[in-house]
């Protein structure tokens, strides 16, 4: 909203039940000058501390994605990565390995990791989602570095379930 132009409270909720109400996930409208997007979806708290929230992660076979990536690598490499799962980004945003500057990473590469532990951190407008692990077994990459900007679907971990 542009800052000293109001709209109506009544008008407002009014407009968030249509959207809670209706199959639309956003609504934008704008009004003598006032814009405002309504949308479901992560919900930032009264305060301005950050919300932390699971995301998923994009699980895909690395040996499935190895043609891509057959010019850059070594044939022992490449069969290597035949067994591993790829954890992959479900979202855009900064990658973090520590809940904050200064803490220990949640995990490094050797880690046994367990289903739902947390792996990284993927904030995304100020809104810090936790990547939690779905399958068991042994970090055998980290292929992000710490505060880098990541894409959806980027391949963030290589892990090995076998090593359970």
């Amino acid at each position: 909203m542009n800052p000293g132009v109001f709209m109506d409270v009544r008008y407002l909720k009014k407009l968030i039940q249509l959207v809670e109400s209706s199959g639309i996930s956003e609504l934008e409208i704008e009004d003598g000058g006032t814009k405002v997007r309504i949308g479901k979806g992560p919900v930032m708290t009264g305060s301005f501390q950050p919300v932390i929230q699971a995301a998923q992660p994009v699980y895909h076979s690395a040996a499935a994605d190895s043609a891509a990536h057959s010019r850059e690598e070594k044939p022992a490499e490449k069969k290597e990565e035949k067994n591993l799962l790829e954890v992959r980004s479900p979202m855009v945003g900064t990658f973090y390995r520590a809940p904050r500057p200064g803490a220990n990473p949640y995990i490094n590469v050797g880690d046994r990791v367990e289903v739902g532990q947390t792996l990284c951190i993927l904030e995304a407008m100020k809104i810090m989602n936790e990547l939690e692990s779905e399958v068991a077994g042994i970090v055998r990459e980290i292929c992000v570095e710490n505060g880098q900007p990541v894409e959806f679907g980027q391949r963030l971990f290589l892990v090995d379930p076998a090593g359970r």
